[in-house]
């Protein structure tokens, strides 16, 4: 990686980190001191979660097409601004409802902030080395909820505070990004047709994977926590420490460009999401074992930023005359399936068990393999005549 884009990717792992990590999924952490402060009930924690999703899928279409037409440096600066506003709300907020819309603002902020990283990689580093820029920055999620255990360890009592400092490093960031982001959205040699078609027959198998992987992953996500506290009848501190190696083995996902120039996208797929399958079903199998425990979130956390980096990079050679789209399309479809996912997940557990829930996920990441990647055709020249 050459050192003149060393800052441009740093900006942007740190953007992902702070509207994932921070402004989003930090808020499952710190729920239960929330609910103590402010008297958040059960109903409203429910409308934050239920809206989080929603307002991701709204702002991620928004963010790839405001891309286009605005400039990724503007779009960026904008998630970073909003994801600070929304923190800084929630750090001042006395009225659960007030809490609930400035958690959704914040959220929505996850949206707007990956499609003009990627457009900015397309615009800022030769093709050959995009791959691997975009799924370091991408790995920004699993820097961002690594940062986030720790938080929630510290400033027990303080929420408010760790609010505030979040809110902070996200207005910093927008003030780096000012100065690093590519103001235009293409390069000046290359066409940007924005009329082109977004129909791709290619495009078919990439959507059904990666909301095959969002209904898989939506189960661990939602109730990992409480198959960890209640089946395995362990305290809340060993979640939080399992939150942390999730986070952790996740920044293995900036390898993930790596790997598939080497071993091709269609091997890391499958053992991606192998492991994934393998999570799902060591949760509940070695519940109240705390070794086996933290293992099943290394493996989740690791193949779950592994999987994002593979649609990225799948996503935008699809789309390779639009690198928003290509990245905003996998990731919609994945927030898509996550919302299938955590009713089914509820439904199941309460027919089958945690058991038996976590192990249909499973199957069902396993059967996701089936949507696998093709590599374009060349073209061949005419004959001569």
């Amino acid at each position: 990686m050459k050192q003149d884009n060393m800052p441009l990717i740093a900006a942007g792992t740190l953007l992902i980190g702070i509207c994932y990590g921070l402004a989003r999924f930090a808020y499952g952490l710190f729920l239960p001191q929330i609910r103590a402060d402010v008297g958040l009930d059960a109903t409203i924690a429910g409308v934050i979660g239920s809206g989080a999703y929603l307002g991701y899928c709204m702002a991620i279409v928004v963010s790839a097409l405001l891309v286009e037409r605005l400039g990724p440096r503007t779009v960026a600066v904008g998630a970073a601004l909003i994801a600070a506003a929304g923190m800084a709300v929630v750090a001042l907020s006395h009225s659960a409802w007030l809490l609930a819309a400035a958690m959704i603002f914040a959220g929505m902020s996850t949206g707007l902030a990956s499609p003009p990283m990627a457009q900015a990689v397309s615009v800022r580093i030769h093709r050959a080395r995009q791959a691997r820029a975009n799924t370091v920055i991408n790995a920004g999620t699993s820097l961002g909820v690594a940062i986030s255990g720790p938080a929630a360890f510290l400033a027990t009592g303080q929420w408010r505070l760790a609010y505030g400092a979040f809110a902070l490093a996200a207005l910093a960031n927008a003030l780096w990004l000012l100065m690093v982001m590519p103001r235009s959205s293409s390069r000046a040699d290359a066409s940007n047709d924005h009329g082109a078609t977004l129909w791709r027959l290619r495009a078919v198998k990439l959507m059904a994977a990666a909301t095959g992987m969002g209904i898989a992953s939506a189960a661990f996500w939602t109730f990992a926590g409480e198959v960890i506290t209640h089946v395995g009848d362990k305290p809340q501190q060993i979640a939080n420490l399992a939150w942390i190696v999730m986070g952790l083995a996740g920044l293995a996902g900036a390898m993930t460009g790596d790997l598939i120039k080497r071993f091709g996208l269609n091997a890391i797929h499958r053992l991606a999401l192998t492991a994934m399958a393998l999570a799902l079903w060591l949760i509940v199998a070695a519940a109240g074992h705390n070794t086996a425990t933290l293992a099943a979130a290394a493996l989740f956390g690791a193949s779950y930023i592994m999987l994002t980096g593979i649609y990225l990079v799948w996503g935008i050679e699809v789309f390779e005359d639009r690198p928003a789209i290509g990245l905003g399309l996998p990731f919609l479809m994945i927030a898509i399936g996550q919302v299938m996912g955590s009713p089914l997940a509820g439904s199941l557990i309460a027919h089958l068990g945690y058991g038996g829930c976590f192990n249909v996920f499973a199957v069902i990441a396993l059967l996701t393999m089936l949507a696998h990647y093709r590599a374009p055709q060349l073209r061949q020249p005419a004959p001569a005549t």
